[in-house]
């Protein structure tokens, strides 16, 4: 069998492998494992030389993807990534933007938007996505509009920023790694940064300025079942004591409600021995004074990592946790809770675990929620460490639910992760470091001062994007070994022979900004790598341009969820369809075409 003969199989495996993508039908993960499995069963005993190479095309060639150092930068990058997210490092920056006032509320917006711009040029997105969401949706509330209207913007800001350096995406080390053994060197942090801030831009006034308004008014009366769906939860009672710390003190309800927790209702409040049970007209709240919350699980989530000091008792000394996790626990039809208050039961010193609230009850008194009597079937928030959390397995008084489970920032270790992360970025963008070593070296002093265990660092590992990105370079290489991205060049330069050198590469950039839609960014980035490189030397010029260009049109996944992960993320909450990033995304692909179209026409490629 000829060269050619596998050259086509491997074109019809990477077609059916973008159908299969694109369909979204059948998991990612399984798709890759089809692509890895089917390339190395050709392969296994190939007769033919690699063009590139000069070897043989066999399973030891085509498994280097697995040791590809753009992947494991990309992964180590993930596990950073997640050890800022799980210590909080991130939030009081975010949390100080978006306030909890009404005041400015456009400018918060604008501000959030900034900062995940600025923080998507040195960070996985995912993680930014996941912190920004409920921020988001808290700012629509303020701006009295729909989260539909902004959280599409958060993905496409974030994508935005991730374009101006080489670590902003995982696009752009997976171009700079494929490309490397090609061109003979990897990519500079910042090389392609000037031509990445000017396409941003024009995309970013695009993404806050006119994309919200679109939505806002295509989106009028849809209802957000899925919105209603990610902020709900079971209401709990949950008691909070006044000490000198808390900002409630001297504060007067105001037809009932407290300002500083408005989005909260008070239960009753207990000073000096008394009850005070609404309405609470003319009351000040002063130094003492407890008060008794109903309150949701995603809304106290919220509360305890943004470090309010209105919920700081409830971590106290005696309880304050290292990594702490909340967890629903349901009461048992044989509990010892049964017809007895927590105070009645030695559960918190036996488990070193708090009960910070209960399920709320019809049938409850206005009273702390230590001292409602429990029945089988009861709902306790429970808040612990991790190791402690997990031995609540065996307590028979208790069921836990264990999909419920809520892990909280280590906030003690938000100073080291910081550090971290600025060695990491800083060794790497001056090129002290290679960026998969600074990346590596970030990972393992995460594990040695603990802000992460090996637990965190595993699960901080996304399988499908491994997998993805893998299956992308396998691809890649034997297309590149049988002649693949030369005849595809070939066949390019043939079409666009006739054409100057900005036609061809704006006829380039939408040709990979549409495919990069349906494949995904990250395999359209592997899989067309070689391919530009090869149109470079077709055309006579240095590789960059076409590299660039490259980057830039991979990261255009604006147009279908599927392109990108944070398009995802954000699909839920904001209860989009389909045709909702149609609408959005297609004039911002169409709009950075043009745009890098004018630019390398006025300041070169």
């Amino acid at each position: 069998m000829t060269q050619e003969f596998y050259m086509w199989i491997v074109f019809g495996l990477t077609f059916l492998t973008m159908i299969l993508y694109s369909l979204d039908k059948i998991r990612m993960e399984i798709i890759s494992l089809f692509s890895i499995v089917v390339l190395l069963l050709v392969f296994q005993n190939s007769p033919i030389l690699g063009l590139s190479s000069g070897g043989p095309i066999n399973i030891n060639l085509l498994l280097q993807g697995f040791a590809n150092p753009a992947l494991i930068a990309l992964m180590s990058l993930l596990v950073i990534g997640h050890g800022l997210l799980v210590t909080g490092a991130l939030e009081d920056i975010a949390v100080w933007l978006s306030g909890d006032r009404d005041k400015n509320t456009i400018y918060k917006f604008y501000g959030i938007m900034v900062l995940v711009f600025i923080l998507s040029a040195t960070l996985n997105n995912t993680p930014i996505i996941i912190m920004f969401i409920p921020i988001i949706i808290a700012i629509s509330k303020q701006m009295d509009v729909s989260s539909r209207s902004i959280l599409i913007p958060l993905s496409y800001v974030s994508i935005l920023g991730g374009m101006t350096t080489l670590i902003g995406s995982s696009t752009n080390l997976l171009v700079s790694g494929t490309t490397s053994n090609l061109i003979g060197r990897e990519l500079g942090f910042f090389e392609f940064t000037n031509q990445g801030i000017i396409l941003a831009s024009v995309g970013f006034i695009y993404a806050i300025f006119i994309l919200p308004r679109i939505l806002e008014r295509k989106n009028k009366g849809v209802v957000e079942d899925n919105k209603e769906n990610f902020e709900s939860g079971r209401i709990y009672l949950v008691e909070i004591a006044v000490n000198e710390e808390n900002p409630l003190i001297g504060k007067k309800f105001t037809s009932g409600i407290l300002s500083d927790i408005k989005d909260t209702a008070v239960n009753v409040i207990l000073r000096d021995g008394k009850k005070i049970l609404p309405p609470f007209e003319d009351i000040d709240i002063k130094i003492g004074d407890k008060l008794v919350l109903e309150i949701t699980k995603n809304q106290l989530t919220e509360k305890i990592r943004s470090n309010d000091n209105i919920f700081n008792s409830i971590d106290d000394n005696n309880f304050s946790s290292e990594r702490g996790v909340l967890i629903e626990a349901s009461v048992t039809p044989r509990s010892f809770f049964i017809g007895r208050n927590l105070t009645q039961t030695n559960f918190e010193a036996e488990t070193n675990c708090k009960i910070i609230g209960i399920k709320n009850d019809k049938k409850f008194l206005r009273n702390l929620p230590r001292y409602q009597k429990m029945e089988a079937g009861h709902i306790l928030l429970i808040k612990g460490e991790e190791e402690d959390i997990k031995n609540l397995r065996g307590k028979k008084e208790i069921f836990p639910i264990e999909w419920s489970a809520i892990y909280l920032p280590a906030k003690q270790f938000i100073l080291r992760s910081r550090i971290i992360f600025a060695v990491t970025i800083l060794s790497a963008a001056t090129g002290l470091l290679n960026i998969t070593v600074a990346a590596l070296l970030g990972v393992i002093l995460m594990l040695l001062t603990n802000v992460l265990t090996i637990r965190d660092a595993v699960s901080a590992l996304d399988t499908k994007i491994f997998l993805l990105v893998a299956s992308s370079i396998m691809l890649s290489t034997a297309l590149q070994e049988t002649g693949g991205a030369l005849y595809i060049a070939e066949f390019l330069k043939n079409l666009l022979i006739n054409f100057d050198m900005i036609t061809v590469l704006s006829l380039f950039f939408i040709f990979i900004a549409v495919i990069t839609n349906f494949l995904s960014n990250n395999a359209t980035a592997v899989l067309f790598a070689p391919i530009a490189i090869n149109l470079a030397s077709d055309f006579n010029i240095q590789p960059e341009p076409f590299i660039y260009c490259l980057i830039f049109a991979a990261n255009c996944s604006f147009a279908t969820p599927i392109g990108y992960k944070t398009n995802l993320l954000v699909m839920g909450p904001g209860n989009y369809q389909f045709k909702d990033y149609l609408t959005s995304g297609i004039p911002l692909v169409l709009l950075m075409w043009l745009s890098y179209t004018v630019m390398i026409s006025f300041f070169g490629y």
